[in-house]
């Protein structure tokens, strides 16, 4: 999918009270300086920086994060199936494009927010084995069903299970993540990345999740909370941090790739990194 693309294909405006509701796939849509976004929205966004001046550049390095992993697992490990979970409005370039550069694969995009879904669908086709669903991840066993009911996923077979920045949203995250634990084979791999507060005061996280709460709300966890996600899974953690000053407080992610091996047995979780193991957003 390319930018002019992108940029030809636009909401229009929404009917109702849509117009005046900030909306957070929109709101990550303008923190990665996408165009389908509204005044509301951007509002919302310059409120949030205020409060958190780093999360265009921590948005963007978890973008890449989970780009670079995409790119890692269909190069390196000849994983050929990717669901894109809480995938959001489409950012070039997106998971199916990165994939396909290493060869033939399936993808499923998977979001609960009814506009981005139709917006994926519009773009996605001519795209061959890349599907976009409307289903809500709060309840992961129906998006699952649906997937292999729909013959989109083999779940016999190893697949990468993509949570890109959105776990934050969701009040049970565990829950989701072990649903789909359960059906990966042994070389499958969990990505995901989430918004981490260990490294901010607790003021920022507090006005962070407030300026959240009209979109439906959002939870900035702990390292330690967010590696408990590994469970069942060998991972290595990653901080992505863009802080210029790293005695300067602010908000940071813990991302990760982890892996199911043989058998379904796992290494200990690899414990939460230290700011010793920072990782800047430059990094490649």
């Amino acid at each position: 999918m390319t930018e002019s693309a992108l940029a030809s294909f636009s909401f229009g405006r929404p009917a109702g009270p849509d117009f005046d509701v900030p909306n957070s796939a929109r709101m990550s849509d303008h923190l990665l300086n996408g165009k389908d976004n509204f005044e509301c929205d951007r509002r919302t966004v310059a409120e949030l920086l205020r409060a958190a001046p780093e999360l265009p550049a921590l948005a963007r390095a978890a973008r890449d994060f989970l780009m670079r992993s995409v790119a890692r697992l269909a190069a390196e490990h000849g994983i050929d199936q990717f669901i894109d979970l809480g995938s959001g409005l489409p950012a070039s370039p997106c998971t199916h494009e990165v994939a396909r550069e290493h060869g033939p694969c399936r993808v499923a995009y998977v979001d609960h927010d009814p506009v981005v879904a139709v917006h994926n669908r519009a773009l996605l086709t001519g795209h061959p084995g890349v599907r976009a669903f409307e289903d809500d991840l709060c309840s992961p066993e129906i998006v699952i069903a649906r997937l292999s009911a729909m013959d989109v996923i083999d779940f016999g077979r190893p697949v990468a299970v993509l949570f890109g920045d959105v776990l934050p949203y969701l009040p049970e995250p565990a829950q989701t993540v072990r649903a789909f634990r359960n059906v990966m084979t042994a070389g499958s791999a969990l990505v995901l990345s989430h918004l981490s507060r260990d490294r901010a005061d607790q003021g920022m996280v507090a006005a962070v999740e407030k300026i959240y709460a009209c979109t439906g709300g959002l939870s900035v966890r702990t390292d330690a909370q967010i590696s408990e996600l590994f469970t069942g899974f060998a991972h290595a953690p990653e901080v992505l941090d863009v802080r210029p000053d790293p005695d300067v407080p602010g908000l940071t992610s813990y991302a990760g790739v982890g892996w199911r091996v043989r058998g379904g047995q796992t290494r200990a979780a690899t414990a939460a990194p230290t700011t010793g193991q920072r990782q800047n957003a430059s990094a490649t």
